[in-house]
């Protein structure tokens, strides 16, 4: 259930509640609904690595970090996007000492991983028609670009 319609069934069990524990129960629910409303907007690293647990990513893999970095990054400044490779990789390259090079292997292999073990059902969901079919696989810029699109429609839901 999405956070609006969590929010209008909220407050309907609070309209229509008739017994006393209906009641204190839509009432609870409604201390939760506030208590969601004054939350600060969702932390993107968090985002990131739940998104990447969802998919069954493994997290031992070196392209974990720099998969992150390059959301993170792009969701910052979208302009990394359209300059991979030779914006985004040296900038992670740069952080974490390491190459350019390594950083594109790392995050390749980390997509070939994950569509090997990951979970398909949720791999459609996220990337469903987005993905060639003749390669079964998206790219590392269309990967980086899909997570940075669902991590900003996140955060702005939660806003």
């Amino acid at each position: 259930m999405c956070n609006l319609e969590w929010q209008v069934d909220t407050l309907m069990r609070l309209c229509s509640a008739q017994t006393p524990s209906e009641q204190a129960q839509a009432r609870q629910a409604l201390r939760l609904l506030v208590e969601r409303a004054q939350l600060p907007a969702m932390d993107p690293e968090y985002l990131v690595r739940q998104i990447l647990l969802e998919l069954g990513t493994p997290d031992h893999l070196v392209g974990h970090p720099f998969v992150v970095e390059a959301v993170l990054m792009s969701v910052e400044n979208r302009c990394y996007i359209n300059n991979i490779t030779f914006g985004l990789y040296p900038q992670i390259a740069a952080k974490f000492d390491t190459t350019a090079s390594r950083v594109e292997r790392g995050i390749r292999h980390l997509i070939e991983v994950t569509w090997l073990r990951g979970d398909m059902e949720t791999l459609t969901r996220y990337f469903g028609n987005t993905i060639d079919p003749n390669r079964g696989k998206p790219t590392n810029g269309e990967f980086i670009a899909r997570l940075t699109n669902v991590v900003q429609q996140r955060m702005k839901e939660a806003a």
